[in-house]
């Protein structure tokens, strides 16, 4: 039970990355505008050029902090910047110490690691579709030393946990929201995951374990737009990469327990500011 439990904190909140009403797009939310779901992070328009979005409800064993900046409109493109924050130690340190389900030895002290992430992001409209890339730079910073045996090898996981190890990673995409008829979307996406160096550097420390260096990530989300304030989104997604124990290749989310694989699904609710973007 415990170890179902924690793998969903953390493999929910690695989910809940997938997309509220336009959060992979360099769009901002109107001011005082709030945005919640039942997996995704929560999104507040703070002002005209700034929104925050966390994920509160893991914030006690999860720290998380977003900023999506706005930027001048070039043409019929618009940019945006974003700064990531989180620290996993808090959840690490209890997956460790009560050693569930053996995903990191009960005998590691996990320091005080933080994650950054910064990137940047582009949108367009193009054959009535909502298209936008991004780009950024991935920090995995450590007061201390970290353990090489400190390794989760599942996908959606292992690449963001080996950050801290390799101390930096690269990451790029793009996703397309195309309008159906009759109030439906449908949402495409396509990621990248880069640790420059790590298989080098694994195979010089003598640890298997630190052999994966990319991962690709895919999405499709068929959403249905009740009202202007409430959706419903249903879809799965895809995870290929390298990992210590070879190549592989998951449609998520899969419950181990049960060898089956079951949709994402997603309710999502807005409230105050103005509609739309």
């Amino acid at each position: 039970m415990r170890h179902g439990l924690s793998l969903f904190v953390l493999a929910g909140f690695l989910l809940g990355q997938g997309r509220n009403w336009d959060s992979h797009a360099a769009l901002l939310l109107p001011v005082k505008r709030l945005e919640v779901g039942l997996f995704q992070p929560s999104r507040y328009g703070v002002t005209e050029f700034l929104e925050v979005r966390s994920q509160p409800f893991l914030f006690l064993v999860f720290p998380n902090v977003s900023f999506k900046t706005g930027h001048k409109k070039v043409g019929n493109i618009r940019t945006a910047s974003v700064l990531s924050i989180y620290c996993p130690t808090p959840l690490l340190n209890i997956i460790s110490k009560r050693g569930i389900g053996g995903l990191i030895d009960p005998n590691i002290e996990v320091p005080f690691l933080m994650g950054v992430s910064s990137s940047v992001i582009m949108t367009t409209t193009k054959y009535a579709m909502q298209i936008s890339a991004k780009a950024g730079l991935d920090l995995g910073l450590s007061f201390e030393k970290v353990d090489d045996r400190l390794s989760i090898d599942l996908p959606m996981l292992y690449h963001r946990m080996e950050v801290f190890h390799n101390k930096w990673g690269l990451h790029l995409g793009f996703d397309v929201t195309k309008e159906l008829p009759k109030a439906f979307e449908v949402f495409f996406d396509f990621d990248l995951r880069l640790l420059p160096g790590a298989v080098n550097r694994g195979k010089a420390s003598g640890y298997e374990m630190h052999y994966g260096s990319h991962s690709i990530e895919h999405k499709l989300l068929f959403i249905w737009n009740r009202t202007p304030r409430f959706r419903v989104m249903l879809g799965y997604k895809l995870v290929s990469g390298e990992y210590p124990y070879g190549s592989d290749i998951r449609i998520l989310p899969f419950i181990p327990m049960l060898e089956k694989w079951l949709p994402m699904f997603e309710l999502q609710w807005s409230f105050g500011g103005e509609n739309g973007n």
